[in-house]
């Protein structure tokens, strides 16, 4: 009997974007910035997710702010047949360590895409984005039972950070099931 994936979220954060390569698309693959009426395509790729289905009220309250600005920050993936397959977001917080930082939001590929190597350039693309911004340090959100995407920031150098006691035991739950060993410390502050 298979033991059920823990429904948590949790956050990872990254100490140094400059220590990030950014790996080239594969051949025939592009990214571009959200556009006029880009709100249905994003809604499109989100609506791939097993986990979670986002709506435009969704968009709005994560991603505040006009076209010039989303249009500097939200990406999506073109395959080479010209369709948006993928969307990932160079966003900001500065909430979770106190200070502002960069941050991966809403990385997203239609089912049809995955398994091809493209979300790694894609959140690369993104964290060389924040660097041209000015950012050192990164932060994501993220739910334990995104194994593939945990393993995939876990590559990259991402850290678990660690607010509170049920995420320090989420943690943990899911530690024996990914590829790379965690760092799973106390909780850094109290959560709000």
């Amino acid at each position: 009997m298979s033991e059920q994936p823990v429904d948590s979220d949790v956050w990872m954060t990254h100490p140094d974007l400059g220590a990030i390569a950014s790996p080239p698309l594969p051949s025939g693959y592009r990214m571009r910035f959200y556009g006029e009426g880009d709100l249905d395509v994003w809604l499109r790729i989100q609506a791939h997710d097993p986990f979670f289905v986002p709506t435009a009220k969704t968009f709005a309250g994560s991603m505040p702010g006009d076209t010039a600005l989303l249009a500097s920050r939200v990406m999506f993936l073109v395959d080479p047949a010209g369709e948006d397959v993928g969307t990932v977001t160079a966003w900001t917080n500065d909430r979770l360590t106190g200070r502002e930082i960069g941050q991966i939001h809403w990385v997203a590929l239609i089912t049809a895409a995955r398994g091809r190597g493209l979300a790694k350039p894609m959140v690369c693309g993104a964290c060389a984005l924040l660097r041209e911004r000015g950012y050192r340090e990164a932060c994501l959100e993220t739910n334990t039972r995104r194994i593939p995407a945990l393993n995939l920031y876990l590559a990259l150098g991402f850290e678990p950070f660690v607010r509170s006691e049920p995420e320090r035991q989420a943690w943990l739950h899911v530690a024996p099931r990914l590829r790379s060993p965690v760092c799973i410390s106390e909780p850094a502050r109290s959560q709000p």
